[in-house]
């Protein structure tokens, strides 16, 4: 993402393994101590009575109830070898059984049959031959591991690992390829259903860029295990800066004229020099163009240099850095030291100057306006679906007969409602815009589908759904230094900077697709992250993996309207 920037080249090769373990029985009890049975949700779980010998024949009385509620509950009564199914309570009805040695078998556990359990064996007619154990089963609720790989603005990875739907509270751990703990921060949370949801985060400079790791998730004190294991390649080229070529690529054609020049004027003999005078004429050619080329290449078409601002007031700009995600719109900081650049005002020809009529002129404002910002493609010329029924729905888009619109109909709607608001940061959108050479429509269109053109933030300009999500363009600060106001050019220019970012490695990435493709692939990196959307082989698939499965195509239909409405 980077007009005037770096660009890092970070190859990822992801393989993902998990698997999970759950006793089939229980453990060891002593008569008169409870045990510990775990087992899985929806699994079958055996709870011991005595492991040691199996029930003798004389026997008269095995019992199995639930003891830890108000009142107990009959669950399984042998008497002289038969099931008394009537004094069997109505939640274990059809789910018991009982084996030669006594223990209880309860199919298709919940976590509510989680509790502790008695098992009475009655041997005469005497307490003193009555023997009782109790057994606590917990059932536990486990879900998938996510495991990710993100990219700070200072150029650090990070791998986060996270599983959420757990009962009761797991532990989580981030493991080398040797088995080793390694030090991550961890944290958990319990939600309103009490189901809990775990998160570790690592810095992988630990890991010295290549190696695996496995992200595992367990229940203290039971063998209830799940895991997923990365195995990851990061290969760091040195950056290569856009503005390097211009700073580099002169000179070492400069030096290698004068090399030339003096091999022919003191080595060379005559009759070679002239051999060779001819046949670097084409080279002379070539270089001569190639320098006007790169001089070209250094001005915009209003004659500014290249990378550097024209807009009316001074800032603070900085080189954007390497790419990463995070879902609510992934946004990149700055590398290295700030550059001050002093911005110079940028108007319309004067027609008084330039002789051409205000109607002519702004004619021609319209066709340099449409040339500075197809760099990346052509928004007109990117194809859309528009807004997806369930965006339409969720925002309540409807037409004048109250029925429910979808596709680009909605999407200009919902551009629409928002042009009023969006008004207020115009300046602001169409600066950064003439900056980083990217339509101020299409940056109106992300603010507008992020944010709702600021009407979704709270007084603080953090998000109102999303406390960690940051200003117009809804930057992570989990994963980003927050910078500038939510409103200014500096926040919007750090997330346009990241989309240009995006862009360049869709250009690495699929170079078979047009700009425009790239473009729209770009945008769905900008939520869903690279890892979800590169390995897509379809172009039409690009969304499948966005929230709601259309923001790269609402965001261009917004932005073709915001185009056609002064953006």
């Amino acid at each position: 993402m980077n007009s005037a920037g770096f660009t890092v080249l970070c190859s990822w090769c992801v393989q993902f393994f998990s698997s999970i373990y759950a006793p089939a029985t229980g453990r060891s009890l002593q008569p008169g101590s409870p045990g510990r049975v775990f087992v899985v949700s929806g699994d079958d779980a055996v709870l011991p009575c005595r492991l040691d010998t199996s029930v003798p024949s004389r026997v008269m009385v095995l019992e199995w109830s639930r003891v830890d509620g108000p009142s107990p509950l009959t669950v399984h009564v042998l008497r002289n070898g038969k099931e008394l199914a009537k004094e069997k309570s109505v939640e274990y009805l059809g789910r018991t059984d009982v084996t030669e040695d006594g223990s209880l078998k309860l199919r298709s556990v919940t976590r509510w049959d989680s509790g502790t359990y008695s098992c009475v064996i009655l041997r005469g007619s005497s307490l003193a031959d009555k023997v009782q154990v109790f057994v606590s089963l917990t059932v536990a609720e486990v879900s998938e591991v996510d495991m990710t790989v993100q990219r700070t603005s200072s150029n650090e990875l990070f791998v986060r690992c996270e599983s959420s739907g757990w009962s009761p509270e797991p532990l989580i751990s981030l493991l080398d390829a040797s088995g080793d703990v390694l030090p991550a921060q961890t944290e958990s949370s319990v939600g309103p259903d009490n189901l809990h949801s775990v998160r570790a985060h690592l810095d992988l400079a630990a890991m010295k860029g290549i190696g695996t790791l496995t992200c595992r998730v367990e229940i203290p004190g039971g063998n209830v295990v799940k895991e997923k294991e990365i195995y990851f390649t990061d290969l760091f080229n040195l950056p290569e800066a856009d503005l390097g070529y211009s700073t580099w690529v002169v000179p070492v054609l400069l030096v290698a004229i004068v090399v030339i020049i003096l091999v022919w004027a003191f080595v060379v003999p005559m009759r070679v020099i002239k051999m060779l005078r001819t046949s670097l004429q084409p080279l002379k050619a070539f270089f001569i163009r190639l320098i006007q080329g790169q001089e070209d290449h250094d001005t915009d078409a209003a004659g500014y240099p290249t990378g550097h601002p024209s807009p009316e007031v001074d800032t603070v700009w900085h080189t954007p850095g390497p790419p990463m995600v995070v879902p609510q719109g992934p946004i990149e900081g700055p590398r290295g030291p700030p550059t001050a650049v002093a911005w110079r005002p940028l108007g319309p020809p004067d027609a008084k100057t330039t002789g051409m009529s205000p109607s002519s002129s702004r004619q021609s404002a319209s066709l340099e306006s449409g040339r500075r910002y197809t760099e990346y493609g052509d928004i007109f010329e990117v194809d859309t679906t528009g807004a997806s029924a369930h965006t339409a729905r969720a925002n309540q888009v409807k037409d004048s007969n109250g029925q429910l619109m979808s596709g680009v109909d909605a999407s200009q709607e919902l551009a629409k409602r928002d042009l009023k608001e969006m008004m207020k940061y115009k300046e602001n959108i169409i600066t950064v815009g003439k900056i980083l050479r990217v339509h101020p429509a299409l940056i109106a269109a992300i603010i507008s589908r992020q944010s709702q053109a600021g009407t979704k933030l709270d007084a603080n300009g953090f998000g109102q759904y999303d406390s960690s999500s940051f200003g117009l363009m809804q930057i992570n600060k989990r994963y980003h230094e927050v910078k500038g106001s939510p409103y200014g050019t500096e926040h919007i220019g750090q997330g346009i900077t990241f989309l240009i970012q995006l862009i360049k490695v869709m250009e690495r990435t699929k170079p078979n697709w047009t700009k425009e493709q790239r473009l729209k692939g770009a945008l769905a990196c900008y939520i869903a992250g690279e890892d979800k959307v590169i390995p897509l082989e379809n172009y039409e698939d690009v969304d499948s993996k966005t929230p709601y499965g259309d923001f790269a195509n609402d965001v261009v239909a917004r932005a073709q309207w915001f185009a056609r409405n002064n953006f």
